[in-house]
């Protein structure tokens, strides 16, 4: 496990579009909320572009990410957007100059891909969370101050307690109780999914798995997750926790979560809890991709994030 450096105080943060085209004005809004955090902002030269439904071309968009990385005045290293296109820069993008610049990476969704990449070539740890529009009035204003905390290494206590549910569905444990502790595998389920048969697909014995999605509808869930078992993933973890998926609970849709989770982790000891602030809705948790951590599995839910040594950070 390699840690990134901690955002230090009035950091520059730079900013690029390694996935779909962002709207000028939402992002330049964003950008001014960041300011007012305290933070300075540096565009990468294609962040506005647009490429079909990519922000540029493959080539514009990896020399993006790497010159923000090579950059010895960017502390950080934050995504736009996500959407579709970072799975086609896998096989050209450096995760050793990614890993020894030792900046924090903050991504989500679609950058699940290159996240989990970067975890499984080098073993740096980065941080999925909020993604730069979305400091536009997207995600509350717990979950940015949450997000400054993480990328600060100032968060302590529990994570889960910032983030009242305001999911029709609320928390549940469904299975197992207990205290963990392990690596923390956070990411978006479809984009897992992709990465099964590829060399980007970490090495996920004892890990603990955090899967959210959007728009994916129960039976879409169902096949994923049986295709993770297909593969032989999910027989490996040491815990699963289910975050949003963005559902408001009709035609059975939670129903079918907790009996597709149950009936796809039969044979398995392994404890599950659901229903936890991490997905595309407006209260989300910024979590390290390969971080160790403390996950409790019990009626009040916690997750605390650790120092490689095993103590509370």
């Amino acid at each position: 496990m390699l840690l990134p450096r901690a955002l230090p105080a009035k950091g520059l943060i730079g900013i690029c579009s390694p996935a779909g085209p962002v709207k000028q004005d939402k992002l330049e809004r964003a950008v001014r909320r960041i300011e007012r955090s305290g933070y300075r902002v540096k565009l990468a030269p294609n962040v506005f572009g647009k490429h079909g439904y990519l922000s540029a071309s493959d080539e514009e968009r990896l020399s993006d990410l790497h010159q923000l990385f090579l950059d010895p005045e960017v502390d950080a290293v934050f995504c736009s957007r996500g959407g579709y296109g970072t799975s086609r820069l896998l096989e050209k993008a450096d995760a050793t100059l990614i890993a020894n610049s030792r900046k924090p990476f903050l991504g989500f969704s679609d950058t699940t891909a290159l996240q989990w990449m970067i975890y499984a070539e080098t073993g740096f740890v980065t941080y999925t969370g909020p993604l730069a529009v979305e400091w536009d009035d997207l995600v509350s204003e717990a979950a940015c101050d949450h997000a400054w905390r993480v990328l600060t290494q100032t968060e302590t206590g529990n994570l889960f307690a910032a983030f009242p549910s305001e999911s029709p569905q609320r928390f549940e444990l469904l299975k197992g109780r207990g205290e963990l502790h392990g690596v923390l595998m956070p990411g978006n389920l479809a984009m897992i999914t992709t990465l099964c048969g590829t060399p980007y697909l970490p090495d996920m014995q004892d890990k603990i798995l955090f899967i959210e999605d959007i728009s994916e509808s129960p039976y879409r869930f169902d096949r994923m997750l049986f295709q993770l078992r297909n593969a032989g993933i999910l027989k490996k973890l040491r815990g699963l926790i289910v975050g949003d998926f963005g559902w408001d609970g009709k035609e059975g849709e939670y129903e079918m979560q907790r009996q597709c989770l149950l009936d796809v982790t039969r044979g398995y000891s392994y404890p599950i809890m659901i229903n936890l602030p991490y997905g595309h809705g407006r209260d989300r948790l910024t979590l390290p991709v390969g971080g160790s951590v403390a996950a409790g599995f019990d009626d009040t839910p916690s997750l605390r994030l650790l120092r490689r040594d095993g103590d509370a950070a």
